[in-house]
């Protein structure tokens, strides 16, 4: 799509990869913000597209913010370009997202992969919100997400003292779904892109609706909307194959 960010599509899994073009770290530019947005819908208006990934370079996923960008920018100025925003179009996707994270993923870089359904991560990356060493905030919604996943005590860590987890940690505090070797980090995101694009799109759909009214939403209400998603993916044609197909099979083996 650009120099930024290169756009491929392998079967049913789209793929956005970060360059480290032109600046090495993938500094999150209004443009490269505007380019994984685009690739985003456009993936999202294809119906051979089930699963995205977002992946970096082998040493950065993303530093964050342009901070040439983000410098004398002022606060009304901000506001009116809604700065900020780009990436709740993330965390509101309509197809599952991975994020394949190596190297490092620091303030707004962690944030982008916060706002993915779930993250792969190497063993010996770094995720950080350092934003307080430098005068400012995490503001694309990585306090709120991190408070979600890890609770008070880590994130009021990470986010007032800056401290950096490795990827290692960010599984055991359950911020990264899966850790492997950094070289591994991509083939197994795809291998969770490909099995989700595997299963029935409408019940993926309904599912991540779910997640996101639990975390977003008290547990009352959260319950009575999976309540009914759940009634209403019974009437999906896919949903009467697959349950049929199975209850076959399982007749079959007796």
């Amino acid at each position: 799509m650009s120099e930024h960010l290169e756009v491929r599509d392998e079967g049913p899994v789209r793929i956005l990869t970060m360059t480290g073009r032109p600046k090495r770290g993938n500094p999150l530019s209004r443009q490269l913000a505007r380019d994984l947005v685009g690739a985003l819908l456009e993936a999202e208006r294809m119906a051979d597209i089930h699963a995205i990934v977002v992946a970096g370079t082998p040493t950065h996923f993303s530093v964050g913010a342009d901070l040439a960008e983000v410098h004398g920018m002022t606060a009304a100025q901000a506001v009116l370009d809604d700065w900020l925003e780009e990436f709740d179009r993330f965390a509101h996707a309509r197809k599952p997202t991975i994020a394949a994270v190596r190297g490092y993923a620091v303030g707004g870089g962690f944030e982008l992969a916060l706002s993915c359904d779930m993250i792969v991560c190497a063993e010996d990356a770094h995720l950080a919100l350092p934003e307080t060493g430098i005068g400012v905030i995490a503001g694309q919604g990585g306090t709120q997400r991190l408070l979600q996943l890890a609770g008070r005590a880590l994130a009021a860590d990470l986010i007032l003292t800056g401290r950096s987890l490795t990827g290692a940690q960010a599984g055991t505090f359950g911020i990264a779904a899966r850790v492997c070797a950094a070289e591994s980090v991509l083939d197994e995101a795809m291998a969770v892109a490909r099995g989700i694009a595997a299963r029935s799109p409408a019940a993926i759909r309904f599912a991540r609706e779910v997640l996101r009214e639990a975390a977003d939403h008290p547990i009352r209400q959260s319950l009575r909307l999976e309540r009914l998603l759940a009634s209403l993916v019974l009437d999906t044609e896919e949903c009467r194959t697959r349950v049929g197909a199975f209850l076959e099979r399982k007749a079959t083996a007796r």
